[in-house]
């Protein structure tokens, strides 16, 4: 087929009149023809007015056939199945529009005005009228958009050229727009795929509308009060919304139930939360009611509410429970959907074992029951209950790949759109999927990249959900940051060094690596499958391990406590992995519990190299996925935290080395690999690390400035008295000197700062000696340990 295009052909002609008719012209005929008609008859009852009514008769006869004419031959203009030139494949109204000379400009502002095209820079996000104005005037530079739009109708189910095709060839083949979709961080592909949503949407509009059935179908149920008060009926909801959703995920699926309940065998459907289970019973039920499977006919799907049901008492829910089952058998038509199925066949809180009452009904194929199960609950039945697994067939649900949960989340959004009132931009749906991948591992897609955009649409402004949006949610829900870091934020960050230096001392190393992977990872340039970042801290006690990950807490994170801390000494025995992955509520050293409470956060581990083995195995998880899997196998992220681990190995060839005068640039690789043969580290774990940093001890000039941060804390605490504490150069120098020690750092500077300082004042403070406002100068003198 060629790219010429002829706007005097017959199909144009018949375009434009069309265009020029439309809808409501169509409707104005039609009431001429009606208003006319009357009249004429009027005028011929009367006798002596037949001239005026036979003249209403031929107005009226006109009006009709222009009405008729529109409405059977005009409003749709079907493309030509034998295409030669592009006016028989350009959609109608489109093509009325179309005036020479067609240009770039002129075909974009012809396209515009018609909705797909609308749909297409709406949820792009893009100014049509910024475009309009780098689109070339030069009628040439049309060639290649026709040529694009040709190759585009390969790609889409209508087989004409509408608007939105030759929107979507006009931002993808036009050099003079790549700039202009880089800037808006849009690509050509992500063009397409809107216009494939598009497509698909008129697609459905299109096709015609299911039956399902008539009066006939409605009395073959049998008479069901409890079911209809316990459960809730999903064929009904399906017909009377009009179908389920038109884009279906497992529709290969379909057939293997219908099958299975067919024989009588039950149905389980196995799949992580969020897959789509739920999803393809209302598509089956769909089915069911079309009338597909001749063996099912007039077959409901009723699902039962677990959370009314198991709100009964125990001694009511075997009776409820009989009760429900004999109504579905007498019935005869309904077929059963237990979504959670898990709440019914374990014991405990909120749950109820109906294993008793419901394995005698599936093994005489009285009844017929769909049951929805997570991978882990299902292997629970199995191992439990095996009578009860075997009386089902179960269908594995798998999550869909990433071009297919796209085109779920975007037909879906089309419902949230009408539900909320607000349009849901492309870069939303696409915000959704890569933040509900980084933190809701707990749900599969696209289950819970719906989730976060309705969560989000709260967050939506002026009826637009944009990616700004999500982001929201995310943060409010999940406790971390993933937005642009704004001004201030960005300022503390390029300026971390300093404010971490105002409350520790020197280890510059350290604190310039743990600051540069915060920086990478709130610019988002980190790998956003790890943790933030991963560091481990060698050095003596005292020298600042613990102290640099509490002060990262306190400048970055907001408050000392926004940190994670296990003493992994108390992980010693094979056991205590439990204790690490526990996930009920009463353990309180459980590391899962803590980083879903606080996944924005700092995880410290101090002495690791204490930890057991296997504990040591699950940082290797940790430090390469970041994330943890509970027993129930659900994984805990810690994909936005900064893990510190801690450990004195090595401290003694550290302090040598100082000691020699030597420095410690050059000693980490012998180090390490001295400690990988002495077995204290294993060289995977040590590896999984994005930094090794050693940490030396303390001099006596540092301790100074050490006791100088000490003392502002004690100010600190004075501030609510209105009370300042300094000390003479000399009380200073002397409590550094009987603070110092080269073994402990600067530990045993805090107990002599106590013993010293904090008792001095104390005494003056109940002596009376200090009011209000003063300045407490102590010297050498005052200084003196009170017994």
């Amino acid at each position: 087929m060629n790219t010429e295009l002829n706007l005097r052909s017959l199909r144009a002609r018949k375009s434009r009149l069309s265009h020029a008719i439309g809808h409501n012209g169509q409707v104005m005929c039609a009431i001429i023809a009606i208003i006319f008609a009357g009249v004429g008859i009027y005028c011929l009852f009367l006798g002596d007015l037949a001239r005026i009514g036979y003249a209403a008769f031929a107005i009226a006869t006109a009006s009709a056939m222009v009405s008729l004419w529109y409405k059977y031959g005009l409003k749709t203009i079907p493309s030509n199945p034998s295409p030669k030139q592009l006016d028989d494949i350009i959609e109608h109204n489109l093509l009325a529009t179309l005036k020479a000379p067609i240009t770039p400009k002129r075909a974009w502002q012809a396209a515009i005005r018609q909705p797909e095209a609308t749909f297409i820079v709406n949820h792009l996000l893009l100014d049509g009228k910024s475009l309009s104005e780098v689109l070339s005037d030069n009628e040439a530079d049309m060639q290649v958009i026709w040529q694009q739009s040709i190759a585009l109708i390969d790609q889409s189910k209508p087989p004409q050229i509408h608007a939105g095709i030759l929107a979507a060839a006009l931002l993808t083949a036009t050099p003079a727009l790549e700039s202009f979709l880089t800037q808006r961080k849009l690509r050509k592909e992500e063009v397409v795929e809107v216009l494939d949503w598009i497509d698909r949407h008129i697609d459905y509009w299109h096709q015609p509308k299911p039956y399902f059935g008539g009066i006939g179908r409605d009395w073959a149920s049998g008479f069901t009060p409890t079911l209809e008060h316990f459960g809730a009926n999903v064929s009904q909801g399906v017909e009377f919304s009009g179908g389920a959703a038109y884009f279906q995920v497992h529709a290969d699926l379909y057939d293997g139930i219908a099958s299975s309940l067919s024989r009588g065998n039950g149905v389980a459907l196995i799949g992580p939360d969020g897959t789509g289970k739920t999803t393809l019973v209302n598509g089956f039920a769909q089915r069911l009611l079309e009338g597909r499977y001749p063996d099912l006919q007039f077959y409901q799907v009723i699902s039962l509410n677990a959370s009314m049901i198991l709100s009964y008492s125990d001694s009511q829910l075997e009776k409820l429970m009989l009760q429900l089952f004999g109504e579905a058998v007498n019935a005869g038509n309904i077929i059963l959907f237990l979504d959670d199925a898990e709440l019914f066949f374990s014991s405990g809180t909120g749950s109820f074992d109906m294993s008793q009452i419901l394995l005698p009904v599936l093994k005489n194929h009285n009844v017929k029951v769909i049951a929805a199960f997570t991978p882990v609950d299902w292997q629970q039945i199995q191992a439990r209950r095996a009578a009860l697994a075997n009386s089902f067939a179960s269908i594995t649900i798998n999550e869909p790949d990433e071009p297919t949960t796209y085109k779920v989340i975007e037909d879906s959004s089309i419902l949230l759109e009408h539900r909320f009132k607000a349009l849901v931009s492309y870069e939303a749906i696409r915000e959704a999927y890569r933040l509900s991948g980084q933190f809701m591992q707990e749900r599969a897609y696209p289950g819970k990249a719906l989730d976060l955009l309705e969560q989000a649409m709260p967050y939506s402004q002026g009826g637009l959900l944009d990616a700004a949006a999500v982001q929201s949610a995310i943060e409010k829900t999940k406790g971390v940051k993933v937005s642009a870091a704004q001004a201030p934020e960005a300022d503390m960050l390029l300026h971390l060094e300093d404010r971490i230096h105002d409350r520790m001392i020197n280890q510059k190393k350290a604190v310039n690596v743990v600051a540069a992977a915060l920086r990478r990872g709130r610019a988002g340039v980190s790998n956003p499958k790890r943790p933030v970042g991963s560091f481990l801290f060698l050095g003596p006690t005292g020298v600042g391990k613990t102290e640099l990950a509490k002060s990262l807490a306190a400048v970055y994170f907001g408050d000392e406590h926004n940190m994670i801390r296990l003493d992994m000494s108390e992980y010693q025995r094979p056991e205590d992995v439990t204790r690490l992955l526990a996930v009920g509520g009463q353990n309180d050293n459980s590391l899962l519990l803590a980083i879903r409470q606080q996944p924005f956060s700092v995880v410290l581990l101090d002495e690791v190299e204490k930890a057991h083995p296997n504990i040591l195995n699950l940082l290797l998880q940790m430090l390469d996925e970041g994330q943890l899997t509970d027993a129930q196998g659900r994984p805990a992220s810690f994909r936005s935290s900064i893990i510190i681990a801690t450990s004195n190995a090595g401290a003694a060839d550290i302090a040598a080395r100082v000691k020699e005068g030597g420095t410690l640039d050059d000693f980490e690789r012998p180090l390490i690999d001295k400690l990988i043969s002495n077995g204290q580290f294993k060289p995977e774990l040590v590896n999984r690390f994005d930094e090794v940093v050693l940490f030396r001890p303390l001099n006596e000039e540092e301790l100074s400035l050490v006791a100088q941060v000490m003392l502002r804390g004690v100010n600190k605490t004075l501030a609510t008295q209105q009370l300042t504490v300094v000390l003479t150069p000399e009380a200073l120098k002397q409590i550094v000197h009987q603070g110092y020690d080269p073994e402990f750092g600067a530990r045993p500077m805090r107990r002599i700062i106590q013993k010293t300082v904090e008792n001095a004042i104390a005494v003056k403070i109940l002596r009376g000696e200090t009011q209000p406002g003063s300045t407490i100068t102590l010297d050498v003198n005052d200084l003196a340990p009170q017994e």
